[in-house]
């Protein structure tokens, strides 16, 4: 069964405020985005939903008090990196930094 890519957005763009606040005439939009983020949705031996971001997996943790958010934890039990996205698997944010892994990414999800 091949993975499902599920979102490509741009992970810099909610910490990149001062690039609207420029005083410059000059430039009136933003510069391209340089990170993206690709999530791929896939299914675990035992029926669970696992993403794949960047070549890291993560696992279903909870939801937020209003079950608005859902909160990921790498796969790797070592690996404190959480990530956040809304019901529809939609990239939100890293609680974080998405580089502050204490492993490599899985080669085999790169491909």
């Amino acid at each position: 069964m091949e993975p499902n890519v599920c979102a490509l957005i741009d992970e810099t763009s909610s910490s990149s405020c001062s690039l609207f606040s420029s005083s410059s005439s000059s430039s009136s939009s933003p510069s391209p985005p340089s990170t993206k983020i690709t999530i791929r949705k896939t299914i675990t031996n035992k029926r669970k939903t696992m993403l794949t971001v960047n070549g890291y997996d993560f696992q279903m943790k909870n939801y937020n008090k209003t079950k608005t958010i859902k909160f990921w934890r790498c796969a790797n039990r070592d690996c404190g990196v959480l990530l956040h996205t809304n019901l529809n698997d939609e990239f939100l944010r890293f609680s974080g930094n998405m580089f502050d892994h204490s492993h490599l990414p899985n080669p085999a999800a790169l491909e």
